[in-house]
């Protein structure tokens, strides 16, 4: 990875971090929906992980406004359980896709671009708990000057519906939804052209939490921040397009596995609250270290916060650190440790414990107030 050579300066906005953000939400002194946008890597990405059961919490507490972006790089925030969708599986996910690396000025880091015969497909899942019925539908794309043809439909007995692709740069086209069916089975298919295509955003008309997923596996803070301001006008003007009163930003993990300098990290975390602060003045923005492991690195996590947190506290952003909710001592909880939350790759939670952990504390942290402490079972 290449080092920053030219940070600019952000200059001190006064907003709430996420907690005093939640709670006017919910003393209902804001609007009807309260839009959250996660920014990370696997740690986010992965359906099992956390934020599954995290958002499945705050829907059932507050309410359910929708999926938000459901991206076709790692779809969505309740992919796996309410909203299926996998660039991995043939089931999802076929007939000649090409995927960018990552790095994409895209709001998850990566595009897909099709061909003639190319197909994806979401299926939507309700429950009790959350209804996946959804009122406003728009794909995103990225206009190259040509023209395309894309088809979609809500269900194998729904006639096709196509679509004209056209235009420069980010675009959106308005999709006709079905009402008040809840277990839908889009597929979208490339009938004609070379579209290159970044995800759709759903919503429904209730009141709640709509939390959209724009995180990539791999993703370093370099992938989300580029000082090529093409590149910057193009990320700002799509993450534009997904409404969010509050971002939560985790991202380090993969910069420490790189060894990326602590510098370096800053310089690109400042770079991406820069840019989300030209598109969202008014929202939150928290930024949250994940704790050490043991995997082999240069730098402990703690080097990362020793030049985050001044920093974050400096610009009136939220800050969080996951290493008080999983102990000091590392090896304690690594794999083969006595109370294990990181499997065997010695990176990646175990969903069922340390997984648990950081969907608790994010609620705690968000809902009550409250960073480490007594844990309140999920």
């Amino acid at each position: 990875m290449m080092p920053a050579v030219d940070a600019q300066p952000v200059a001190a906005v006064e907003v709430s971090d996420a907690r005093e953000t939640f709670a006017q939400w919910r003393d209902g002194k804001t609007g009807k929906v309260l839009a959250v946008s996660v920014i990370g890597d696997s740690y986010s990405a992965g359906q099992d992980f956390y934020l599954n059961r995290l958002v499945q919490r705050l829907a059932a507490e507050v309410g359910f406004a929708g999926p938000g972006y459901v991206g076709f790089n790692h779809g969505a925030a309740l992919g796996g359980t309410h909203f299926k969708y996998t660039r991995s599986s043939e089931k999802y996910f076929g007939g000649g896709w090409q995927v960018s690396g990552l790095g994409q000025a895209s709001p998850d880091s990566r595009t897909v671009t099709g061909r003639p015969g190319a197909w994806l497909a979401v299926e939507a899942s309700p429950t009790p708990a959350i209804d996946t019925s959804i009122t406003q539908g728009k794909l995103l794309y990225l206009g190259d000057g040509e023209a395309s043809e894309v088809r979609y439909r809500w269900s194998p007995s729904q006639p096709w519906q196509s679509v004209t692709l056209g235009g420069s740069g980010v675009q959106e086209v308005q999709l006709s939804v079905v009402a008040g069916a809840p277990d839908w089975a889009f597929r979208l298919e490339v009938v004609q052209g070379a579209p290159t295509l970044f995800g759709l955003w759903l919503s429904n008309d209730q009141r709640g939490i709509r939390v959209s997923k724009l995180a990539a596996s791999g993703a370093a803070s370099g992938d989300f921040y580029h000082s090529d301001s093409g590149w910057q006008a193009q990320w700002k003007a799509v993450v534009s397009k997904i409404p969010a009163d509050i971002y939560l930003i985790m991202l380090g993990g993969n910069d420490q596995g790189f060894g990326v300098k602590p510098e370096d990290y800053l310089y690109n975390i400042q770079g991406l609250v820069g840019m989300l602060r030209e598109i969202q003045p008014a929202a939150s923005i928290n930024l949250i270290l994940r704790q050490d492991t043991t995997r082999s690195s240069a730098y402990p996590m703690s080097a990362y916060a020793q030049v985050l947190q001044p920093w974050a506290q400096a610009e009136h952003l939220g800050y969080a650190d996951l290493q008080c909710a999983f102990g000091t001592d590392f090896k304690r909880y690594a794999s083969g440790g006595p109370t294990p939350m990181i499997g065997p790759d010695r990176i990646h939670p175990l969903p069922e414990s340390g997984g648990r952990v950081i969907a608790d504390y994010f609620y705690r942290w968000v809902v009550d107030g409250r960073g480490c402490g007594q844990r309140t079972p999920l």
